[in-house]
């Protein structure tokens, strides 16, 4: 299973969510903006994105487009989190939507409804 990538220009959301899945296993990479995401995912395809909508650089979705074109990325579930009104993201082709602040739970049950429990250590 390749990594979950998380992607927001917030370090202190990257770094929650990188240890919340961490400590459940899951493999994780991080990127602090759009252009990162896309070099990151050229370096190892991920399982699923946990994507920002508001970024510099490129935001989620500019991201989004690019994975679209690219037949490596474009089946890569993505969910989609903003703290923007869901009017402006919630038409985007993404697997899940998570509304700032989102709550840990949900979160988690959104990672294992999608990609499924990690994998076993060895």
């Amino acid at each position: 299973m390749g990594p979950v990538l998380i992607v927001d220009d917030e370090f202190g959301i990257v770094e929650a969510v990188r240890d919340l899945l961490s400590d459940e296993g899951y493999r994780t990479v991080t990127a602090l903006n759009g252009r990162e995401a896309l070099e990151r995912m050229a370096q190892e395809r991920p399982a699923m994105v946990l994507l920002d909508y508001m970024m510099p650089v490129l935001n989620g979705p500019g991201v989004l487009e690019s994975m679209q074109k690219d037949p490596v990325l474009r089946d890569v579930p993505v969910v989609m989190m903003s703290a923007s009104p869901p009017e402006f993201w919630q038409h985007l082709p993404c697997a899940g939507f998570l509304p700032k602040p989102f709550d840990i739970d949900q979160l988690l049950a959104m990672v294992h409804r999608i990609i499924g429990s990690p994998p076993l250590p060895h």
